[in-house]
């Protein structure tokens, strides 16, 4: 039998990727410093973990009507953001994918009346959202095994809940050790100037939600979830996060944190942190 060997909040934002800065440790603004420092951190504690396979849930994967889970077996291309082509450019990535695991994944959802689809398809790329943290800090010897799962525009909070429990079950099912990786922002009020922090009340309610994390109050959390994203308007409207929360009270587990650093990109907050085997530290 699998397990759910981790979980992880980690952040996609381009600005802690201009490719080559991103390795050189060298950002363009203070500010930035603590994310990408955490960003390296994270990289680590994914490699402490040794999963045998990633499923990630990126804010820029997003698909209208279906959830899309990509089960192509090889994941290979050359990524230039369009988002932000000065930023992320000529970005080459070659990941394994996990077919297996993908289509159980997706069976699970169909069964349940879930709309989905499963790709299967070399021309399917990948978003920055995904390769971003993938190729610039979790795994950047491309080796370990990936599953994208989409955001899907028609899903509230309840289903992408369900899709987080149905990783949990489909890894629990399976001969894997799994890591799944939420990519996206907490609040998410975007500004132009990318120095800019989100507001004194957001920041707090990032923190309350970071909070809830690192104590293993999961349950809390998802309970919290619809005022918080009523208030702090997070990235795709949380479906991230609830899938993340529904993978977590799904594994049955309280895992160990490590909120490694929260930081700024555009009036957004961005926290980087680590639920897994190991220390529990805490900023």
């Amino acid at each position: 039998m699998g397990e759910l060997s981790a979980v992880y909040l980690s952040v996609h934002t381009p600005r802690y990727c201009t490719h080559e800065a991103a390795f050189a440790g060298k950002l363009a603004h203070p500010d930035f410093q603590a994310v990408r420092d955490g960003l390296v951190e994270q990289g680590r504690h994914v490699a402490a973990v040794r999963p045998d396979v990633i499923v990630i849930n990126s804010c820029h994967l997003i698909t209208t009507f279906p959830t899309v889970v990509d089960g192509t077996p090889r994941h290979r291309g050359v990524l230039t953001a369009q988002e932000a082509p000065e930023l992320i450019h000529g970005v080459a990535y070659d990941f394994p994918g996990d077919y297996q695991l993908a289509s159980a994944l997706a069976d699970r959802g169909r069964a349940a009346g879930r709309p989905c689809v499963l790709a299967d398809d070399v021309h399917y790329p990948l978003d920055y959202g995904t390769v971003m943290p993938l190729v610039c800090y979790l795994d950047r010897t491309q080796t370990i095994p990936i599953v994208p799962v989409s955001v899907c525009l028609s899903a509230d909070l309840e289903e992408s809940f369900a899709w987080g429990r149905d990783i949990a079950r489909a890894v629990g099912a399976a001969d894997r050790r799994a890591a799944f990786v939420a990519s996206g922002s907490v609040s998410h009020k975007l500004v132009r100037g990318p120095e800019r922090w989100p507001g004194v009340e957001d920041q707090e309610r990032d923190r309350r939600l970071a909070a809830m994390l690192a104590d293993g109050e999961y349950e809390k959390a998802w309970r919290w979830l619809p005022e918080y994203v009523e208030a702090s308007a997070p990235e795709m409207g949380g479906r991230h996060l609830a899938m993340m929360l529904g993978a977590l009270l799904e594994s049955g587990r309280r895992y160990a944190a490590t909120v490694h650093a929260y930081g700024p990109s555009s009036g957004s907050g961005n926290y980087v942190i680590s639920l897994g085997d190991g220390l529990r530290r805490t900023l």
